[in-house]
C-alpha cells in the first residue's frame, strides 16, 4: 500500500480505486440480479427488431370462407422463453410476450417435472443429463403470459388470429400432467379454449375452417404420456395422429419422398421442430415452405439470416395463405362425351332382300 502511495499519482491511485468498485458492483450484480431480469434484459433490444420490419394486420375470415387450417402457414416460435441464441442461458416467461408481440402464432414450450413434480418450463437434454437453460421457469406463469396477450388487441398485432399453443412432455408421471391439464383449466387462457367438440382430437383440426377458429387458442401435444391424463381431454390435435407430423429440421428438409410430403400436407399439417446443437441459431425454412410444411419453428431469439427469410414471408400477416399449388388440387371435370352418330356405328348391320338375307 505504501509503495502505491509512494510510486503511484493520486489520480491513477483514485482510477485504480474507481475501476476495482465498478468491478465489484458488476460482480455483486450479476449475483443478485434475478435470473429472469437477466433474460428480459438481454431480450428486448433483440425482439424490438421486429416491429421495425413488419407491418402486420389479421387474417380476419378469408375468402371464400372454406379455407382451412391446413391451407396456412403460421408463425412459430420455438425455444420461446429463451432470449437469445445461445444454450446455457436464463430463461424467462416474460419472453413469450414479447415473441406475441413480434407477431408469434405459435409457441412451444418443454414441460418437465420439478422436485415437487409440479409442471416447469425449460429445455434439457436428459438422455445426457444437460440443462440448457441455467433455470426453469413455472408452467402457470406462461400459461398467464399467453392469455394475457395472445388474444389482447394491444399486446398483439393479429390477437384475432388463431394461437397454437404446443406442449412437449419430457415426463412420464402422471401427477405433472394432470397439474398441468389443471393450470390450464384455470388460467387466463381458458376463455379461448375450444369447446367440448374438439376435445380428444374428436374432430380433425386439420381441415377446420381457418374462419371457426378466429379468436381460438389450439391446444397440441402427443405421445403415449399423455394417454390416459386429465391432459388427453384437452388435446385439440395431437402428433400422435395421422392428421399431424412432427418431424426435426433434418427429417423434413432431406425427406424419403418429397411429392409424399407435398401431398400429404395438402390435406394435413406437419410441424416442424429445430435440430438441437451447440446454439440455438435458425436452419434454412425455404425449403420446408416449398413442401407446404406449415408450422416451420423458428427461435425469434436468433436474429440471423434464416430468420430474415422467415420473417420475409409473414411481414403482413402472421397466418400466411399457401400458394395454390401446395393446397389441394381441384379435381379435373370432363365434358359429358357426345352420342356417335348411329348411322357410322360399328354395331352389325343387317340386310334383307327377298333373295337373301345378310348380317356384316
Amino acid at each position: 500500500m505504501e509503495w502505491i502511495q509512494q510510486n503511484v499519482s493520486p489520480t491513477m491511485q483514485y482510477i485504480i480505486l474507481a475501476v476495482l468498485i465498478m468491478c465489484i458492483a458488476y460482480a455483486l450484480w450479476v449475483s443478485l440480479t434475478p435470473s429472469g431480469n437477466k433474460a428480459i434484459a438481454k431480450a428486448q433490444p433483440i425482439f424490438k427488431t421486429y416491429s421495425k420490419v413488419t407491418k402486420l394486420a389479421p387474417l380476419g375470415c378469408p375468402q371464400p370462407t372454406n379455407y382451412r387450417l391446413c391451407d396456412f402457414y403460421a408463425a412459430s416460435s420455438s425455444y420461446s422463453v429463451f432470449p437469445g441464441a445461445d444454450v446455457y442461458d436464463y430463461i424467462s416467461e416474460k419472453i413469450i410476450p414479447m415473441a406475441i408481440k413480434a407477431g408469434v402464432r405459435l409457441v412451444e414450450l418443454d414441460i418437465y417435472s420439478d422436485v415437487d413434480d409440479k409442471p416447469v418450463v425449460g429445455l434439457k437434454n436428459q438422455k445426457l443429463g444437460t440443462d440448457y437453460a441455467y433455470n426453469t421457469v413455472p408452467f402457470d406463469a406462461c400459461c398467464a403470459a399467453i392469455g394475457q396477450n395472445a388474444f389482447n388487441t394491444i399486446a398483439s398485432p393479429v390477437s384475432s388470429d388463431p394461437f397454437i399453443l404446443s406442449l412437449v412432455f419430457h415426463t412420464e408421471k402422471t401427477k405433472t400432467i394432470n397439474a398441468a391439464a389443471e393450470i390450464l383449466k384455470t388460467s387466463a387462457c381458458r376463455p379461448y379454449m375450444l369447446d367440448s367438440h374438439f376435445s380428444y382430437t374428436r374432430k380433425n383440426l386439420a381441415i377446420e375452417p381457418v374462419c371457426n377458429l378466429q379468436n381460438k387458442l389450439i391446444i397440441v401435444s402427443g405421445g403415449s404420456a399423455v394417454k390416459g391424463t386429465l391432459f388427453e381431454e384437452l388435446v385439440n390435435l395431437s402428433w400422435s395422429s395421422s392428421h399431424l407430423r412432427r418431424m426435426t429440421y433434418t427429417q423434413a428438409s432431406q425427406p424419403h419422398d418429397q411429392d409424399e410430403l407435398i401431398d400429404y400436407n395438402r390435406n394435413n399439417i406437419t410441424m416442424v421442430v429445430p435440430d438441437i446443437g451447440n446454439d440455438l441459431v435458425n436452419y434454412n425454412p425455404q425449403i420446408l415452405f416449398t413442401f407446404g410444411c406449415q408450422w416451420i419453428m423458428m427461435n425469434y431469439g436468433s436474429i440471423d439470416t434464416m430468420m430474415e427469410l422467415y420473417i420475409g414471408e409473414f411481414q403482413e400477416n402472421s397466418i400466411v395463405l399457401k400458394p395454390a399449388a401446395l393446397r389441394p388440387l381441384k379435381p379435373k371435370k370432363y365434358k359429358k362425351p357426345t352420342m356417335p352418330d348411329p348411322a357410322v356405328s360399328f354395331q352389325p348391320l343387317s340386310h334383307t332382300s327377298p333373295i337373301y338375307t345378310v348380317t356384316v
